[in-house]
């Protein structure tokens, strides 16, 4: 078995190979706030909850590593959002393919979003990074987000999507568009295993309905969901990961 069918194995799991990741790498765009104000604290709650892998920054699994069972799968995201920067329409690379073999990351992630002044750049530094990670078999996860008047169109999904997928992404991290046929063409379109980022806003944005976004999005053919906000800054991120998990492992 290849290294990296075996990195992949750690992150989709169970009989339905599924991925439940929590995404914690907000810190650099947003800073501490509710719910990233204490990474010890937040990523023993998620992983309690269930989730199977975490998405963070170098420096923030450096903070939790104490805490993460090594069953846990690790996306080191190598790239992060200067938020306080004027200049921060993109995400800045930050690591590098050394950096996630000495973290023993099971994957990498970069995001694109289309649209956003600095686009071209990140696009082909991250069918750069593609190209590095091949002979260590690290898998590349692409966040391949459309511009902001259509982030939750399914084509202009399905249209960023297919770009990760033609330049050698292994996995598509990308929104939900809140319909479960128009998103079954999507994954029709893109081929390779797709995480829902999220879906749009709803006007019950409870529990219950980020359970309900997860579950129809498992329906439409994702493999994954990784919910960020909707989980750590709610009032009980234990259980919002639960109802969420109990979609993906029936």
């Amino acid at each position: 078995m290849s290294g990296k069918i075996r990195r992949l194995n750690r992150l989709f799991v169970g009989k339905e190979k599924h991925c439940l990741l929590s995404p914690l790498d907000h810190g650099g765009w947003l800073g501490p706030v509710k719910g990233l104000d204490d990474p010890t604290w937040i990523v023993s709650e998620v992983i309690a909850g269930g989730a199977n892998a975490l998405l963070a920054s170098p420096g923030f699994l450096k903070i939790v590593a104490p805490v993460v069972p090594s069953n846990v799968g690790l996306v080191l995201r190598v790239s992060l959002t200067a938020g306080l920067s004027k200049q921060g329409t993109q995400e800045t690379p930050i690591a590098t393919v050394d950096t996630a073999i000495r973290m023993d990351a099971d994957a990498i992630v970069v995001s694109v979003f289309f649209g956003r002044e600095g686009d071209i750049d990140i696009y082909q530094w991250l069918a750069a990074m593609i190209e590095e990670c091949r002979p260590y078999e690290i898998p590349v996860i692409a966040e391949m987000m459309p511009p902001e008047n259509v982030a939750y169109d399914a084509k202009a999904i399905a249209h960023a999507a297919r770009i990760g997928m033609e330049i050698g992404a292994d996995v598509i991290k990308t929104n939900y568009c809140g319909n479960v046929d128009a998103f079954r063409q999507v994954v029709k379109s893109v081929p390779i295993p797709i995480i829902v980022a999220g879906g749009p806003k709803s006007s019950d944005e409870g529990d219950d309905a980020t359970a309900k976004m997860a579950k129809d999005a498992i329906e439409a053919g994702a493999m994954g969901v990784a919910i960020g906000r909707r989980v750590w800054q709610s009032e009980n991120p234990r259980e919002v990961t639960q109802k969420v998990a109990s979609v993906l492992w029936s």
